[in-house]
């Protein structure tokens, strides 16, 4: 896990070596907020689901730095619903080519699992666990005007017992 780490931070860093090429529009400045949301594919923690990020808030610290506040929902798949809260900050989004941005990401979750679901004798079953734990991940951005962006990142979710991650595509608007 360290050296993927290690990797990760390596590859998001030496991208800073293209920053000079970059096409310049307006991008965000310290104070500004975005809103969006998202589709995401959560894998790991023995199951596989789909689900939406709605919404995505961030807040801009400096140009280059925000915190990111999200709420992802994952569909029922073989009984189980997932809701995660993840409270993420995007140390430097490191600008590479015409729009196109790369950032890591570390932060902290609540993960919760529901499960829930009625045997062929008619008897309900329900159970609920939760945990605290750390967010780590990288993503690319694409600015499709100076105000909308689209999104690709990844996320790992780590606890003491486990780990889940989570690969999600979205769109935001900044203002």
């Amino acid at each position: 896990m360290k050296r993927f780490l290690m990797t990760v931070c390596a590859a998001v860093f030496s991208l800073g070596m293209f920053a000079q090429d970059y096409y310049y529009s307006e991008g965000p400045e310290k104070g500004d907020w975005a809103v969006g949301f998202g589709f995401n594919l959560g894998f790991g923690a023995d199951l596989t689901n789909f689900g939406i990020q709605i919404p995505r808030l961030q807040y801009y610290f400096h140009p280059n730095v925000r915190a990111e506040v999200a709420f992802n929902y994952f569909f029922k798949s073989d009984h189980f619903t997932d809701l995660d809260v993840d409270v993420d900050i995007h140390p430097y989004v490191v600008p590479i080519k015409y729009g196109l941005h790369a950032y890591p990401i570390v932060g902290f979750a609540f993960w919760h699992r529901h499960l829930g679901y009625t045997d062929e004798w008619g008897y309900k079953y329900s159970d609920n666990v939760g945990r605290f734990g750390g967010n780590v991940g990288a993503g690319l951005q694409y600015d499709i005007t100076d105000n909308i962006y689209c999104n690709l990142q990844y996320k790992y979710f780590i606890t003491n017992d486990f780990g889940h991650s989570a690969l999600n595509l979205g769109i935001s608007y900044r203002f």
